[in-house]
């Protein structure tokens, strides 16, 4: 059965975000600001940029502030079906969840992970899924980690052969990479998605595995940020800023090393470096290298050191 010609997509916002703790008490992490904008918004506007026109996104911690905070930041021409998960169903069963509440399509589906800052090139992926047959592409990225963090590791012919070190034998040289947490999948994979549990460890597992399956593996070479720290996510403000990081659609760079979001409320006398203010805060005395919330002030020279409350 042909589904709608309709080309879909998926963004992932249900995670718990615990490492990104105390920020993520009020907020889901996909939706927590970056340059003032809901994080999970930028994962939207690279899907509907390539094509997406209908889009998944599922809903778990405080589910309710999600769609709150993307209103307003869908865009033209791109419906968004918000699902909810009383129960976390892992990136398989969540995907096949969300999936299968956008109907059927006969296009290749775009996924990506809500709380990462990437605009990869899905326009190559696409044309590398179609010409292996694949049942899935995943975008990857190089990284020196990626034995010890858990590689993808791809042919001359951009296949994956090898995941997580298994199989061991194989037969041909490999190159180790990094899943991005984006990736290309065929109609005809939804059926084969789990309904709970990791998508890697119990779908991509199986088509790894099989010698009849063909899963693509990407290699993008574009800026690649995850946000799940303290120190990752004001790092990834302050090289937005100073244009080390960059976004296709917009240029976010300034002398300064401040970002305040609406509303907040900063005295001429209190002296802010390296900070992140967001919305609606008062700021109440010096501060560097730090998020500053309504909420809780975050300290952010590495991992999360605690929070101290502010005026609300």
């Amino acid at each position: 059965m042909l589904g709608s010609g309709v080309m879909h997509g998926m963004v992932f916002a249900a995670g718990l975000g615990t490492r990104l703790l105390p920020l993520t008490e009020r907020l889901p992490k996909p939706v927590v600001p970056l340059m003032n904008r809901p994080l999970a918004s930028y994962a939207l506007e690279r899907l509907a940029a390539a094509g997406v026109t209908r889009c998944a996104v599922n809903t778990h911690h405080l589910a309710e502030e999600v769609p709150r905070a993307l209103e307003g930041f869908v865009p033209d021409g791109m419906e968004v079906v918000f699902v909810h998960e009383p129960e976390l169903l892992g990136t398989g069963g969540g995907l096949r969840n969300g999936l299968a509440a956008l109907g059927p399509t006969d296009e290749p589906i775009l996924v990506m992970n809500g709380d990462i800052f990437f605009w990869p090139d899905f326009e190559e992926a696409l044309i590398l899924h179609e010409r292996l047959g694949a049942m899935a592409t995943t975008i990857l990225r190089p990284d020196p980690k990626a034995k010890q963090l858990g590689a993808l590791e791809v042919d001359a012919d951009s296949r994956v052969r090898r995941m997580l070190g298994q199989p061991e034998a194989v037969d041909v040289p490999l190159t180790e990479h990094m899943f991005t947490g984006v990736h290309v999948l065929s109609p005809r994979a939804l059926e084969d998605l789990p309904e709970r549990g990791c998508v890697i460890r119990h779908a991509y597992r199986r088509w790894v595995d099989d010698p009849e399956v063909t899963v693509g593996g990407f290699v993008d070479l574009g800026d690649w940020r995850d946000l799940g720290t303290p120190a990752e996510y004001l790092r990834a403000h302050l090289d937005l800023l100073d244009g080390r990081l960059r976004w296709p659609t917009e240029d976010f760079e300034e002398e300064s090393t401040v970002v305040l979001g609406e509303g907040a409320y900063v005295p001429e006398d209190v002296k802010l470096r390296r900070c992140v203010v967001w919305p609606g805060t008062t700021v109440t005395d010096h501060a560097h290298d730090a998020i500053l919330a309504p909420h809780a002030t975050v300290w952010a020279h590495g991992a999360p050191l605690g929070a101290t409350e502010l005026p609300r």
